[in-house]
């Protein structure tokens, strides 16, 4: 299968992603917690008071909750269902794994949080899955820009004005990868 065909295949899939993400918020929503109820005293100096009232964080003891992507048509991304992950963002709330709190994983969800918000549902999950089908999690252009800043945040050197950092650079990342969705 060639990547137009997979990217197509993707574009199918969207409504039973899209489904699987409003049920898991829906059945988790009296857990999420705003952001700035948590008191991270660094978040609170990087990110607007706006956005950690808006953002919401569901502690999990176990896996964080990813979709069936295998069972959804699209096996090709089956490996990330058994990945282990600390955490996951799904729209304006993240799911992390309660043995990795930390305010840098938290960073780099909200990261994430600005992202979905710039790109809307639709447009993240393309940028994202083709991400994944190009380049691996790790590598992949939303993931790579998270954890980068990820790291500037732990050095205490991120750049100013980071939301509207992460808006450029996403927009950056989503005109990049647009033009594959026009040939499908």
């Amino acid at each position: 299968m060639d990547s137009f065909d997979l990217i197509r295949k993707f574009q199918s899939t969207l409504p039973l992603v899209r489904k699987w993400i409003d049920d898991v918020l829906d059945g988790h929503k009296d857990q999420a917690t705003p952001i700035v109820n948590l008191g991270f005293p660094r978040l609170q100096q990087v990110f607007p008071s706006e956005l950690l009232e808006k953002a919401r964080v569901i502690v999990v003891s176990g896996k964080v909750p990813f979709p069936p992507l295998s069972r959804m048509g699209l096996p090709e991304l089956s490996q990330m269902e058994n990945m282990p992950m600390s955490g996951i963002t799904y729209k304006d709330t993240f799911f992390i794994n309660h043995a990795h709190q930390s305010e840098s994983l938290h960073f780099h969800e909200l990261v994430h949080v600005v992202q979905w918000e710039k790109l809307g549902v639709d447009n993240f999950l393309l940028a994202y899955g083709v991400g994944l089908m190009q380049f691996g999690y790790r590598d992949s252009p939303l993931e790579q820009m998270a954890y980068s800043l990820q790291e500037r945040f732990d050095a205490k050197n991120l750049p100013h004005g980071i939301v509207e950092f992460i808006r450029q650079k996403t927009d950056a990342i989503w005109n990049s990868i647009a033009p594959l969705f026009e040939k499908v």
